[in-house]
Formats: structure tokens, sequence, C-alpha cells
């Protein structure tokens, strides 16, 4: 901790203070993550590699909490002190008419996921200058991306998941990649975050989980994960450095992919699981061959966006040749279609991966056997497993963090499987089993993932940390949660009643924008 202070203070910025990655973690569960914004460049402390850090947002913090989750009229104030309201409360106004607190959270919460993706393009620039890579020909790329959204059925996007991801291999270049002197073109910043704004638009805010909330939850987490991979002793060893944290470390492009991949995996979300898509007979589970519908979606409704004329400067920051583009489109495929933990066959090819890396009891293959090639490949596979138990472990990180943000998240989740009963879309009442039910995702998928993040070796104390959580959760669960699950549902129904009494009399079906589908046509994935 010595060395983490120390060099807080020695890379600090005058009339800011610095806060590390746990400090605002703490924030963020208390819900205060409008009160700091990611630095541009990572830290380096002796023993911990890079390090993620933040600065506090002063103007926030200085006013205190008291109001933070308060919204006021400018009809009952005054313009001054509706003003200075507006930066206590985080909310605002916009020619005379008040912004709700829930629209000014996700502009916060987008704000937030811009600078994180953009920390990571400016690694990227900076890997490029520092390793002299020239550009391909537009023309090349353009024939790749024309392609790449060619829908024209003969492949689908479950078809390109690969056994593992091609990494850069080590170059003295990469090490300790300084960014700050790295300023990204204001037309790339302007298209980053309307593309952003355009995804969080695209997640359904009716579903109690599966909405944007859910989206800007897990990049924190995989933020977070990325950020403490790390190997303490072999500081100074820059090569072992990579090859025990299997290059993922050393590679801007594969921090701001899996980000990516965070952000859009949900995109598009109707609100019930794939089984009942399939049950329902959904064009989509025909157009994806009833194989990881609602993943599959997400990816080719958030990648057609991106594929789109207005975001070129951005694609072009993002990869600039041929290979770049392969290696972030197959990461993106890989690490969102990962977060289909129900698919048979992906979950059997994701076991084969780990007993070929792992050699099925979480003791790693020997090195010293292997030539150059072979070694190469081993890492890159290793490389593969740890992404994808990092974006599975962030998409159930509720689980492993404090009780109360797990009761948080597990109540939205349930409320989302009770509309879907009480609209006819699930066959059962989640009540009746939802007790049962979460003791046996702690028991067969929660505590063994947390476990497995220890097996990787490379997260740290993070990796201890999730697996208290777990079991702990796990624990409290079992002694309070057929209480909790009465309430929940007593809180439900009536929540459903009043939704029923207030719709009476309406005409239509609703004002909500209709979301684009992996066609690019617009419609719902229901």
């Amino acid at each position: 901790q010595m060395n983490t202070a120390s060099r807080m203070e020695s890379t600090g910025s005058p009339n800011r203070i610095q806060i590390s990655q746990d400090t605002a973690d703490l924030l963020k569960d208390a819900g205060k993550e409008d009160w700091y914004v990611p630095r541009e460049d990572r830290v380096q402390a002796k023993g911990k590699g890079l390090l993620s850090t933040y600065f506090l947002t002063l103007s926030n913090v200085s006013q205190g909490s008291d109001t933070a989750d308060t919204c006021l009229t400018e009809s009952s104030l005054g313009d001054t002190r509706h003003s200075r309201h507006s930066q206590i409360s985080g909310c605002s106004s916009t020619n005379g008419r008040s912004i709700s607190c829930g629209q000014e959270k996700r502009r916060r919460s987008t704000d937030w996921t811009v600078e994180v993706l953009a920390s990571a393009l400016r690694g990227i620039v900076a890997r490029r200058q520092a390793r002299n890579i020239k550009s391909s020909a537009p023309k090349l790329l353009e024939k790749l991306e024309k392609t790449s959204i060619a829908h024209d059925g003969s492949k689908i996007v479950i078809d390109e998941v690969s056994t593992y991801v091609p990494l850069p291999s080590y170059d003295d270049a990469d090490m300790g990649l300084e960014t700050s002197h790295i300023a990204l073109d204001p037309k790339v910043m302007a298209q980053l975050r309307e593309y952003v704004k355009i995804i969080a638009s695209l997640y359904n805010q009716d579903n109690p989980f599966h909405n944007f909330d859910h989206a800007n939850h897990v990049v924190m987490s995989v933020n977070k994960l990325l950020s403490r991979i790390n190997a303490p002793d072999l500081y100074g060893d820059e090569e072992a450095l990579y090859r025990h944290t299997f290059g993922i470390t050393s590679d801007p492009l594969t921090w701001f992919s899996v980000i990516f991949s965070a952000l859009i995996h949900d995109v598009d979300h109707s609100g019930v699981p794939n089984t009942q898509l399939l049950k329902e007979g959904s064009p989509l589970a025909d157009l994806y061959f009833k194989k990881s519908v609602a993943e599959q979606n997400s990816f080719d409704v958030a990648w057609d966006i991106l594929m789109e004329d207005g975001f070129v400067d951005l694609r072009r920051t993002i990869y600039s040749t041929t290979g770049e583009f392969k290696r972030f489109r197959q990461l993106v495929i890989n690490t969102v279609l990962a977060t289909d933990i129900m698919d048979k066959d992906l979950k059997q090819l994701r076991n084969q991966r780990w007993d070929a890396a792992f050699d099925g009891a979480g003791e790693e293959v020997d090195e010293e056997m292997m030539d150059e090639f072979d070694l190469q490949k081993q890492i890159q596979l290793k490389a593969s497993i740890v992404i994808e138990h990092l974006i599975q472990a962030s998409d159930v990180a509720h689980t492993m963090q404090h009780w109360h943000i797990y009761r948080k998240w597990n109540e939205r989740f349930f409320n989302e499987c009770y509309v879907a009963y009480s609209e006819g879309r699930a066959e059962k009442n989640p009540a009746l089993t939802w007790y049962e039910g979460e003791i046996g995702f702690f028991d067969f998928y929660i505590i063994p993932l947390a476990k497995k993040l220890k097996d990787c070796g490379v997260f740290g104390v993070s990796s201890d940390e999730y697996l208290s959580y777990a079991q702990s959760n796990r624990d409290e669960w079992e002694q309070r949660g057929e209480k909790i699950v009465q309430e929940m549902t007593r809180k439900a129904r009536e929540r459903l009643k009043r939704t029923r009494r207030g719709s009476v009399g309406s005409t239509g079906k609703g004002s909500r924008a209709p979301r684009r589908n992996s066609l690019g046509r617009r419609g719902s994935n229901n």
C-alpha cells in the first residue's frame, strides 16, 4: 500500500485529489459514481504494475450528499437556486424543463463509460506510435467492414467463436506505455460519445435488470478486474510479467475490446431468457439457429451501428490495420458470447480450453517443455480463458460484492422474472423456486467461478475478495433468503397492481421508441 500511495502522490495533478481503484469502488457501491472520473493514463507502482486511478470531481463532493438523490423543478425555485441545485444533485434542466434523476444518472454513466473507453483508446494510439505500426490501405479496411455486416445467412456470429484470440507477442515497446501526451481527435471523442449514447438508448430501461444500469455495472467490474491483473513479484522483469499476465496488461486493444464488450453485451435484451425466445418462436431464434439468440443479437446490433458512416473516425482509431480489425472483432465476439452460460456446446468448449491450459486440475502446463511458437499459443489460450472468466464474473458481479449490492441486483432480477411471469412469458412463478435456486446458483456456478478466478493466478487479492463475498452472500442468503423472497413477492405484486391501475383507460401500447434489431431494421426482439 505504501508503494501505491507514494506513486499516487508523485503522479498527482495540481488542485486535484487522486484516488485508488478501491476507493472508487467504495464510492460506486455507495451510489456516488458521479464523484469521480477516470484518470486518462495509468500509474506505474512498484510491485503492482500499471494501476487505474481516478480524480475526484470536487464540485459534486463539496456540496455534500444529503440532496444527492433529489430533483427539483425550475417552477419551484428561481433560476439561480435551481442552477445551484443542479450542481448539488446531479439533476439539470434544459430550456426551463427539469431532467429526471434517472436521465441524469444515465448521462453520468454514459460520460464515465466514454472516459474509460477513451483511456483505452489513448493506449491503442500510444502502442501504435511505440511500435511504429503503419495503417492498412483504407479500401482493405472498408472491404472487411462491408463483409462483416453482410448478414447473408451463410454465417452467424457464433460460427466465429474461436478457441483462442491471437494477442500480440512480447515487445519491449509495449511496456510502460505513456499516454499523457496522447490527445484524441475531437471528432473521435464526439463519435465515441454518440456511439455510447446510442447503445445506452437501445437498452430497454423498462427491464428491471437487463438495462443500461446493468451494462454500466458490468463495465465497472471489468475495468476493476483488468486493473487488478498484475504480478508484484515480477516487477522489473517485463517479459516475465508479460508471460504471467498472458499479455493482457500490455495490449490496450484487448482492454478496449473487453470493456466495449461489457458495454454492448445485453443491448436490445427483451427481458426474457433465450429459452423463452425459442418457445415464443421469435424471428431472432430462427435467424440465429436457436443458439445464443440474445447474445448474437446484441453483438450484431452494436456492431452494425459501429460500422455506420458516422463512426468512421472512431473505427480508424480502434483499428488501423486489417490485423487489428480481425483481432478486435474476434475479441468482442468471444467475450460477448461467453456471457451465454446456458449453451451446452459453448460450455463444453470453455471446459476444453480450461483443461488444455491448466491441465484440468488448476495446475499450469509445463512451459519449459514448449518451443517459442507453442509457448505463445499457450499464452494466448490462457489470455482467452482469463477474459472469458473476467466477463462472466463481471456479468454476475453483484453476487461477489457487498451484501446490500447483491440484494439490490437480486431483487431487480427477481422483478424482471416476475414481470415476465405476470405477462405470460414464463411458465413458473419465480417466487416458488427463487430461494432454492439462488443457493444452487451459488453452489454450482458462482462459487466455482470465483475459485477459477483464483486459479487463473493473475487477479491477486481480488480473486480472494470475490470468493469471500460469494461465500458470505451465499451463507447470508441461506439464513435470510426465505423471508426476503416473501417480501420481494409482496412488493412485486403491489407494483404490478399499481401498474395495471395506471394503465386503465390507456389507448395504444406505449410510447417507447422502437429499437434496432440485428438486421438493421427497426423493431423488437420479442
